[in-house]
């Protein structure tokens, strides 16, 4: 057989005469027999590989891509059938000319992917970085699942091309593609062990870049990628986890930061199954790295190491045939650390605690079980007077201990001949070391949410809610105050807290009155205006503390100077300017308002605009609350304020955290939402049908923030009636509207209804409209009702559906494309013998 390059000289114009015939009739003719034809062709030196590429020229280039894709089978087809070498330019130009095929459209996909293959079979040796060059074109550019058929034969055929590299270059796109590989599901079968050894071989990373590198590859980039790799699969944990315990012995400081860093990377993904085997060996190495260490960033390493690995053994769910890995994992660690903390050598007591700390801190399971075998211990301690400063200071230290801490104190005097007047300044002093905002912001939360969480446990004891009201709330209060902070501040203790109707007193007298008298150690001016904006909008904000503490109180405490408060608040509502402190304090009012006796509602008249009010009289459906909603129903045909009226219903129908729910004590009626829909949603229909045509997209945004909110099941219920409107708000160009209707309509497609059965091609048309939303939510939710479609008879409409949906397969976001396969495959099999 002549070679592949030869060329025939003085036939030359007739072979490229026959050369473009063989094209025309394989692209044009659609005869499939003309690719053995051309590679007879080939074979028999007519023609060269090369050559037969320019002869594709106009078929590559034609406007209409079937016909590109004609024009690559072929040129593929060909490759197949040669078995001559092609030389090492035919290669390369042919590798670029593939890749740069895969840029074009997904329907030429495949062909490209068969010319690759048989590429790769035809050459015994690729040109240098073209296997690498390879699989970068197609982890880029290739957005389906072609490749994955492969399978493991593609993952030897990479471990194969990466073993030995030694370029940072290739290494750093190498460790891209293996975590590729892995996070898109690929089988590695039977060479899983070859993969993870042909890329852990560079663990640790050992890199420095020469002076003036152009191609600025860092060693921390190559840090990880190959950690991506390494800890990207559980079937790597029995060749990973005894290579990093290996690595730990290791002096190189850096080698150590990474291996623990691995560690905790990989442990989030694993099983107790994976970890039972190395427990004792990494609890050896993680002991040893916190209690003889030399670095501070290898020890901070170390215990983030030990909260990832006892995190995941938390999670482990247990049967009577499992063993209880946290247990015996504790176990050990309570071996190892629990005596130290008793002993009066202090060299081993600090690093004991950050052990104990960091392996509480992993789970509430965790916690207990290390607090219920310590505090004991350590509180005897305390009792006794001995190492007492070492002890607290150890207390103080570990967040893990601090709601016992509290409690002991609170629940247990320190000698039992203490009277309570001994014991409440025992607590305040401890309490103080406490508050001193030189605890970071995250210790101070810890903490207060830890007296939340005692307050709940200890709320019927009278001796200890006075301790809250005397000690705690009040200096929680001044340091919020200093501070000018309270997104940190615990409200929970106003709902649980005996005496709180006592607290709530103190609250308005410092709110209403300035009067600070109760608060320790304060620098506060004596009449300290805080519901008056004034030059601070600092001080204006902690109206949040006073919503907090008054709209907390069950509805049958009375808040004490209650007309005055509500004055104070509505001028605050209505004159303030920064946004938080007005919302705030019309939330208070609103909340203050729920809780009124019907016949003590006259402040109202003033405050008809105010959309809290509204929705305070909503929850309990008080008879005044038609006036303001008929009020919010008219400002839907105001041209500036209808769309904020549209927004309101939204806040009407939403449940708050803060306030106005049944945690705080207001006073919320079952059903409220269905009965407010039925009562007011023919208005609504009403109002939009007399609207003129700019204004009806206000009545579509309220009926849709409407009826988002209702249960699922009287969505169902009342869609017959409301589906010609919600087809409507599908058209709305608000991207809010239209989001909110495609909830409501998404989970009424499971089961749906007669009627939107009969209106199928309307909803059809309106869903394949909102593929090209600049919105990706819009774009996914409209993805999800066409997939939940192809369980309709829609036959008649699949050919338009499939060609709409072409174009979300190449959408820029990939939880777009991701939903449009999902569709599209399911449209995809309508119609067919295993279909629907």
């Amino acid at each position: 057989m002549r070679g592949v390059g030869g060329v025939r000289g003085g036939t030359m114009a007739a072979d490229s005469t026959l050369l473009l015939s063989l094209v025309e009739e394989f692209v044009s003719g659609l005869q499939d027999s003309k690719a053995k034809d051309a590679a007879k062709g080939v074979k028999d030196g007519q023609f060269t590989v090369l050559q037969l590429v320019e002869a594709l020229g106009l078929s590559l280039t034609s406007s209409q891509a079937p016909t590109r894709a004609r024009g690559v089978q072929l040129l593929s087809e060909v490759l197949k059938e040669c078995y001559g070498e092609l030389t090492e330019r035919e290669v390369e130009v042919l590798i670029a000319f593939y890749e740069n095929r895969l840029k074009d459209h997904y329907v030429i996909t495949p062909p490209v992917l068969q010319g690759l293959r048989a590429l790769v079979s035809l050459c015994t040796t690729l040109p240098p970085g073209s296997a690498v060059s390879m699989l970068r074109s197609l982890f880029q550019d290739v957005h389906v699942q072609q490749i994955l058929c492969l399978g493991a034969d593609f993952v030897f055929g990479f471990v194969q091309s990466m073993d030995g590299e030694r370029d940072p270059r290739n290494l750093l796109l190498a460790f891209q593609i293996a975590k590729s590989i892995i996070h898109r599901g690929y089988d590695l079968g039977k060479f899983t062990e070859e993969l993870f050894e042909v890329t852990s071989c560079y663990f640790p990373i050992d890199f420095t870049p020469p002076p003036n590198d152009p191609h600025g590859i860092t060693k921390e980039e190559l840090i990880q990628e190959l950690r991506g790799v390494l800890t990207g699969t559980p079937k790597f944990a029995e060749f990973l986890l005894p290579l990093i315990i290996e690595k730990l012995d290791s002096d190189v400081p850096s080698a150590k930061l990474d291996s623990l860093q691995t560690l905790t990377a990989c442990v989030s993904q694993y099983e107790h199954k994976d970890l039972a085997e190395f427990l004792e060996g990494l609890w050896a190495s993680l002991r040893r790295e916190v209690f003889q260490t030399s670095s501070e960033n290898v020890e901070s390493a170390g215990l983030a190491a030990l909260t990832a690995l006892t995190s995941c053994l938390s999670r482990s769910v247990l049967n009577s045939d499992s063993e209880d890995s946290l247990s015996s994992f504790l176990d050990l660690i309570l071996k190892d650390c629990k005596h130290h903390l008793c002993e009066p050598d202090l060299k081993l007591v600090w690093p004991s605690a950050k052990l104990l700390q960091a392996t509480c801190c992993a789970s509430n399971r965790a916690s207990h079980i290390v607090t219920a075998a310590v505090m004991p211990s350590l509180i005897d301690q305390y009792n006794s007077r001995t190492q007492v400063r070492t002890t607290t200071d150890i207390l103080m230290f570990t967040e893990f201990h601090m709601s016992t801490f509290f409690f002991s104190i609170l629940s247990f005097q320190r000698i039992t001949k203490y009277t309570s007047r001994t014991f409440k300044p025992s607590f305040s002093q401890a309490f103080g070391m406490y508050s001193s905002v030189s605890f970071s912001v995250d210790e101070v939360v810890l903490a207060c949410h830890s007296l939340q969480r005692i307050a709940e446990q200890v709320e019927d004891e009278e001796e200890t809610g006075r301790c809250f009201h005397d000690v705690i709330i009040p200096r929680l209060l001044s340091l919020a105050l200093q501070a000018r902070l309270f997104m940190w501040f615990p409200f929970g203790l106003f709902r649980v807290v005996r005496m709180a109707a006592q607290t709530a007193s103190r609250a308005v007298s410092l709110f209403l009155d300035g009067d600070v008298s109760f608060l320790p150690d304060n620098s506060f001016p004596s009449h300290i205006q805080l519901l008056k904006q004034g030059d601070s909008w600092s001080q204006s904000q902690m109206v949040c503390l006073l919503m907090g503490c008054v709209c907390s109180l069950p509805r049958s405490v009375e808040v004490p100077q209650i007309d005055q408060l509500l004055s104070a608040l509505e001028e605050m509502s209505c004159t303030c300017s920064h946004q938080l402190s007005y919302t705030s304090a019309a939330k208070c009012f609103a909340g203050l308002v729920n809780k009124r006796p019907p016949g003590q509602l006259v402040l109202l008249h003033s405050c008809q605009k105010a959309i809290f009010v509204a929705k305070a009289l909503l929850l309990r459906y008080h008879p005044l609350f038609k006036t303001l909603t008929d009020k919010l129903f008219s400002l839907l045909d105001d041209t500036d304020l209808g769309p904020m009226a549209a927004d309101s219903f939204s806040l009407l129908m939403s449940d708050f955290t803060d306030v106005l729910n049944r945690s705080c004590h207001a006073d919320v009626r079952i059903m409220y939402r269905q009965r407010f829909f039925s009562e007011n949603s023919a208005k609504l229909v009403q109002g939009f049908n007399a609207a003129t045509q700019e204004k009806k997209s206000n009545y579509l945004k309220a009926l849709s923030n409407i009826v988002n909110k209702l249960p699922k099941q009287v969505q169902v219920t009342e869609l017959p009636a409301l589906l010609s409107l919600l087809l409507e708000a599908l058209t709305c160009p608000d991207q809010g509207v239209q989001l909110s209707t495609l909830s409501c309509l998404e989970p009424v497609l499971i089961n749906p209804p007669p009627a939107l059965i009969q209106q199928l091609e309307a909803l059809v048309n309106r869903l394949l409209a909102l593929l090209c939303s600049p919105a990706m939510n819009v774009r996914i939710v409209s993805l999800r009702c066409i997939h939940a479609l192809s369980s309709f008879p829609v036959l008649p409409f699949r050919a338009r559906v499939l060609r709409a949906l072409a174009k979300p397969l190449d959408d820029k976001k990939r939880l777009v494309r991701s939903e449009a396969v999902q569709a599209r495959g399911e449209w995809f099999l309508l119609g067919s013998p295993g279909g629907r």
